[in-house]
C-alpha cells in the first residue's frame, strides 16, 4: 500500500481561496500554526459539546451515526480514546432508535438517508469493537435494506421498494458493503449490490456525470461543480461494489469528472457541499492513482479548515445543523488515519 500523505504542516498559514480575508488576518494576529491535526482537535472538542444527555448529536440516528463515525475516525471508540464516553453514548442512542420490528433507523429524519448513515455507523462500530448487540441491530438494518430495494435496483426516501434515486442509493450501498466486510449480509448483499450497480450505471452520462434518477436525464445538478455530489455518489457506488479500474466504462469517466471539478465544489461553488465532499473524499481516497488523493487532500484540508468557525464547529456551507457539517468535515480530515474499515485502501 502506498504511504499515506503527511498530515502535518506546522507553521504554514492557510492560503486557500476559500478562507476569508478576515479569518486570515485573525490567524496571523494570533500567530497560530494551522495543521490538520490542530483543526481536528478543535473540531472533536466542539462536537462532543453538542452531545445531548440521551447521547444524540444532531437530529436522529443518521446524524448521530455520522458524528459517531467522526469519533471513530480519530480512534475514539466506546472503549478507548479520549472521547470514549461520548462515543459509547452515541452508539447507545443509535441502538435505542432502531424500530424493533422492522430494523428501521431513519424514523427521526423520515428517510432512508438516515437509515443508510446509521447502518454504516453500526457496521464500522462492529468492525472496530465486535459486540453481539451491535451485530443483531446491524443484521436487522441490513435486512431492511435488502427488502426495500426497488425493481430498478435503487432506493429512495421511504423504507419501501417504490422508486429510487442515486443520492439515497449510495447510502445503502456503502452500508451493505461495510456490513459485508464484517461478515453480515452474505450472498444476498452481493446480489443486491450487483443490482444496484446496474441501476447506477443507467444513471451515468458519457461525460462522467450522473443523473438523479434513470428517468430524469441530464440537466440541473449534472455539470461542473453542481455535478460533483451525484458523480461522487455514483463513483462510490461502483467502488463500494468492488469496481476500481480506470478503464471501466463508467468509473473511468466519473473519476475524471471529479478530478476536473472537485476543487470548484470544495471552494463552495455548487450545492450540497458536505454531502458532496463526503463522497468525493472517499472516491479520491480510493482513486487507483494515489497521487490524486494526495492532491485532493492537500486542497481539501486547507479549504475545509477555512470554513471552521471560531467555536470549532462547521456551520457553513450548506448544512443540516452544526453536528452534520462538523461530523463530515472531521471524517474527511481524518481519512488519513485509516481507522475506519470502510475507508481502508
Amino acid at each position: 500500500m502506498s504511504a499515506l500523505p503527511t498530515r502535518r504542516a506546522s507553521g504554514v498559514m492557510l492560503r486557500s481561496t476559500a478562507l476569508s480575508l478576515v479569518a486570515m488576518v485573525a490567524l496571523a494576529a494570533e500567530d497560530i500554526a494551522v495543521t490538520p491535526d490542530a483543526v481536528v482537535e478543535r473540531g472533536l472538542a466542539a462536537l462532543v459539546k453538542l452531545q445531548q444527555a440521551d447521547g444524540s448529536l444532531g437530529d436522529g440516528a443518521g446524524i448521530t451515526g455520522l458524528s459517531g463515525m467522526a469519533l471513530l475516525s480519530g480512534g475514539h471508540t466506546p472503549t478507548r480514546g479520549r472521547y470514549r464516553e461520548a462515543s459509547a453514548k452515541a452508539l447507545r442512542y443509535v441502538l435505542g432508535k432502531q424500530d424493533k420490528l422492522t430494523g428501521y433507523l431513519g424514523a427521526d429524519m423520515g428517510n432512508m438517508y438516515a437509515h443508510g448513515f446509521a447502518t454504516l455507523y453500526l457496521a464500522e462500530s462492529y468492525g472496530m469493537t465486535p459486540d453481539p448487540q451491535v451485530r443483531r441491530a446491524l443484521e436487522a438494518a441490513i435486512d431492511l435494506i435488502h427488502r426495500c430495494q426497488n425493481h430498478e435496483g435503487g432506493w429512495r426516501y421511504v423504507p419501501a421498494p417504490l422508486d429510487a434515486d442515486i443520492s439515497v442509493t449510495i447510502a445503502q450501498v456503502m452500508a451493505l458493503r461495510a456490513a459485508w466486510n464484517v461478515g453480515i449480509g452474505g450472498q444476498t448483499s452481493q446480489e443486491v449490490i450487483a443490482k444496484a450497480v446496474q441501476y447506477v450505471q443507467k444513471c451515468a452520462n458519457a461525460d462522467g456525470s450522473f443523473n438523479y434518477t434513470v428517468q430524469s436525464g441530464p440537466g440541473w445538478g449534472t455539470s461542473g461543480a453542481d455535478g460533483v455530489p451525484r458523480c461522487a455518489a455514483g463513483s462510490m457506488c461502483l467502488i463500494g461494489a468492488g469496481i476500481n479500474d480506470l478503464k471501466h466504462h463508467v468509473l473511468g469517466p466519473a473519476l475524471g469528472f471529479l478530478v476536473k471539478n472537485y476543487k470548484a465544489h470544495l471552494q463552495g461553488r455548487g450545492e450540497w457541499y458536505w454531502y458532496g465532499q463526503y463522497y468525493c473524499a472517499q472516491a479520491m481516497f480510493h482513486h487507483p492513482d494515489f497521487k490524486q488523493w494526495q492532491l485532493y487532500y492537500n486542497d481539501a484540508w486547507r479549504i475545509i479548515a477555512g470554513f471552521q468557525g471560531d467555536d470549532g464547529l462547521w456551520h457553513k456551507p450548506d448544512s443540516y445543523g452544526p453536528a452534520f457539517g462538523t461530523a463530515i468535515a472531521l471524517i474527511i480530515l481524518q481519512i488519513p488515519n485509516n481507522y475506519l474499515p470502510i475507508f481502508q485502501r
